[in-house]
């Protein structure tokens, strides 16, 4: 069984019912499973940026809203997941991430949900 939770899970499918493939993976990269985000939806994100039919923006913003998150560890992986799709991913995300005025906000994190989450 994985550590997907059934927030998690829910999400995805959201995402599959909106055709969204590209939010579906950003949640799936970024669950509340305390492991590094899977190099499968990685990679997927990776290739997305390299074509022209995907919304950089909306992958930004799906990656920005899992910042907002109220648990450490999907903050923690959206984090790793952009500086990972910033590093290997085509250009034109890393100029979008630039040409915005703000991005992570995280002067006011504190995730209360459980033991770790203080000291993370």
């Amino acid at each position: 069984m994985s550590g997907q939770t059934l927030t998690d899970r829910i999400a995805a499918a959201q995402y599959s019912l909106t055709g969204s493939e590209v939010s579906r993976a950003v949640c799936k990269a970024t669950t509340h499973e305390q492991t590094a985000p899977k190099k499968k939806h990685l990679e997927y994100l990776i290739q997305a940026t390299q074509e022209t039919t995907v919304n950089v923006p909306q992958m930004a913003d799906t990656l920005l809203e899992r910042v907002s998150n109220a648990s450490w560890v999907v903050v923690f992986k959206a984090l790793i997941t952009t500086h990972h799709l910033m590093v290997h991913g085509n250009e034109k995300f890393l100029q979008f991430l630039a040409s915005r005025n703000t991005l992570f906000n995280l002067s006011n994190f504190l995730d209360k949900t459980g033991s770790h989450g203080r000291p993370m």
